[in-house]
């Protein structure tokens, strides 16, 4: 079920959504995922893949570096960690407006509670610069943005079930 809100800075492109998407869960535990995405269809798609493969997730969604580095610190409007929880898991877009995701990756890393926090970056990208800078600056994986939905969907499979697609 995709469910949230969507609130406005007042600045182009600086838009959150909480949550984007939630999936139950047997277990009713819920994987945390901030997504560092300004194109608003990417985000949802990105949403509507963890639904479609079933991944328990809830997305926080930001569209600018300083809104994901505010929500990590849990400052400004993030400052309610029952409704603003830290990520398990941060995706994270390459090409933003103002301050890219390389120099995100390379502030996260710098800050001791986010060592070990797996980054996630998807991207259009297919610069082979670009991916060695984004692992080199401490990116946990690399992923050019698949052309087809169903492509997406079994990506993010492969987040919840590392060894393949659980049988059904």
């Amino acid at each position: 079920m995709i469910a949230g809100r969507l609130r406005w800075s007042g600045k182009p492109h600086s838009r959150w959504t909480k949550p984007k998407a939630t999936v139950a869960r047997k277990d009713s535990k819920l994987l945390t995922i901030l997504h560092v995405e300004d194109d608003d269809n990417d985000a949802i798609l990105l949403g509507k893949a963890c639904e479609r493969a079933k991944l328990p997730a809830v997305i926080c969604r930001v569209a600018e570096v300083e809104q994901a580095k505010a929500y990590l610190l849990g400052t400004g409007e993030f400052i309610d960690r029952q409704q603003f929880p830290l990520p398990q898991v941060v995706v994270l877009d390459l090409k933003l407006p103002g301050v890219n995701g390389f120099d995100f990756l390379n502030w996260l890393r710098g800050i001791p509670e986010f060592a070990n926090l797996p980054v996630l970056v998807f991207t259009s990208s297919l610069s082979r610069q670009d991916h060695a800078e984004a692992l080199a600056l401490g990116a946990s994986s690399y992923f050019v943005k698949p052309a087809s939905f169903e492509a997406l969907v079994q990506m993010v499979n492969f987040f919840q079930f590392p060894d393949g697609p659980a049988a059904n």
